[in-house]
């Protein structure tokens, strides 16, 4: 009987724990950063400042994409979402005022990345997937 009630307990753990396709509010994040480095969220918002970077690698490899902040009701999220230059592949090009789902890693790290005000980003979400909503 025991090990029924174990296993009933851990099959509703499971049932109640939030999937992994969710998307999260950006103010659960920015809360605690430290407490989600490196962890992979679904953020959904509207970007603004959207800006174009270009640059190498620690190995001297391109790197192009943008940066962006990305904003909802509870609050705004650095977001930079950066691929090895290759002359045939273009990274995802989002405009001003854009609604936008992020897949992406939570970084709390200095690797001097800055932002266009030359603030360094030293808490940021690395977009590995962003998806233009309709």
């Amino acid at each position: 009987m025991g090990g029924l009630l174990g296993c009933g307990c851990l099959w509703a753990a499971l049932v109640l724990a939030a999937p992994a396709d969710v998307v999260i509010p950006i103010g659960s994040i920015t809360i605690n950063p430290m407490a989600n480095n490196r962890r992979a969220v679904i953020l959904q918002g509207k970007t603004k400042t959207v800006t174009t970077y270009q640059g190498q690698d620690s190995f001297g490899r391109s790197l192009c994409g943008q940066g962006f902040i990305l904003e909802d009701e509870t609050g705004s999220l650095d977001v930079l979402y950066l691929i090895r230059c290759q002359a045939n592949e273009t990274p995802v090009v989002v405009g001003e005022g854009e609604r936008v789902i992020v897949h992406a890693t939570i970084d709390v790290s200095s690797d001097n990345i800055k932002n266009t005000e030359g603030k360094e980003l030293v808490f940021k979400a690395m977009a590995t997937k962003i998806i233009r909503e309709r």
